[in-house]
């Protein structure tokens, strides 16, 4: 009999333990596969930092915050890393909230022009046709935005929805855009193909801003409260290892930008510096988000922001 309850209780010892080191699943996904800032998940995920937390991360790319919060709203993601803008989604009935500021000013976000073209400033840009990623995404409010500045209105020039960076790229090459707002990782690799370059970066243009924050939607709150709170503390581990790990970060993150050592260098210096250490929200950020997707038509009246945001899984 001893020998019996010995085998039970090796057995029991045995499945507990699997059951201990098992790591929570997370799907968290992102809106464009090169950008940097979406770089830093892996950085973690090689620096070990989210499998410190029990937390074994799937990345999943799509195209456009428009696809990140279809899926997000379909359970085919549990966390979604989007925009600012992306608040917008909550605002006309998305079941989710922001869980955490990731970025301030777009320092990231440029016009980039193709070489075709010979633009050369911005007041240029009038009556050319500039590429976004999807309607209502970042890339669009920032084409409105700036096309406001120059006393334009909103249709200063032709906004095309291109999808992603690579096909704003070809459609450089063959001349059927002149311009785009993508990432500054996106035109350093244009610039070394020759194919287009960045002109102006929006981090002077929009400095009281939220570039990208994370999503997660009621049920994932409501449910698995835990698991987001130590997503968040292995991401914010991460922004500190970033911040005092240079060569790692570039090294761990250029099988995402694609970038080659010197541009790779170059984004590292201009984005790294502008991670959020703490995920907390700016409230003047957001309402200038908030005005900015009324005066585009996108919604009637300002909403309660309260209602979009919470900060309940960073403490």
């Amino acid at each position: 009999m001893s020998r019996v309850v010995a085998l039970a209780a090796l057995a029991f010892a045995t499945v507990f333990a699997a059951n201990a080191q098992a790591a929570d699943q997370l799907r968290v996904g992102k809106p464009s596969a090169i950008d940097f800032y979406f770089s830093i998940q892996d950085v973690g995920i090689q620096a070990d930092i989210f499998k410190k937390y029990d937390l074994d991360i799937q990345t999943v790319s799509l195209d456009g915050s428009g696809k990140l919060h279809q899926a997000l709203t379909a359970d085919s993601i549990d966390i979604g890393m989007g925009s600012g803008t992306d608040l917008a989604f909550i605002a006309k009935g998305a079941p989710e909230k922001a869980i955490a500021n990731m970025a301030g000013p777009p320092v990231n976000m440029f016009v980039l022009v193709s070489e075709k073209s010979g633009i050369k400033s911005v007041a240029e840009l009038k009556g050319k046709r500039v590429g976004v990623s999807t309607t209502g995404s970042l890339t669009y409010w920032l084409a409105t935005e700036l096309s406001r500045r120059q006393g334009w209105g909103d249709t200063g020039f032709q906004i095309v929805t291109a999808g992603n960076i690579q096909a704003e790229a070809a459609a450089f090459v063959s001349g059927e855009l002149d311009a785009a707002v993508a990432s500054l990782e996106g035109g350093l690799v244009m610039q070394e193909k020759g194919q287009g370059h960045p002109l102006q970066s929006f981090g002077d243009l929009v400095p009281e801003f939220m570039v990208h924050t994370f999503f997660a939607t009621n049920d994932m709150m409501a449910k698995h409260p835990d698991v987001l709170r130590r997503y968040l503390k292995a991401w914010f581990e991460t922004v500190a290892y970033a911040k005092t790990h240079k060569a790692e970060t570039i090294k761990f993150s250029q099988p995402i930008t694609r970038l080659s050592d010197a541009a790779a260098a170059k984004d590292y210096e201009v984005i790294t510096p502008t991670l959020s250490d703490d995920g907390r929200f700016d409230p003047k950020a957001i309402d200038v988000m908030l005005k900015s997707l009324v005066d585009m038509g996108q919604m009637e009246k300002v909403p309660n922001a309260k209602d979009l945001y919470t900060e309940e899984f960073l403490k």
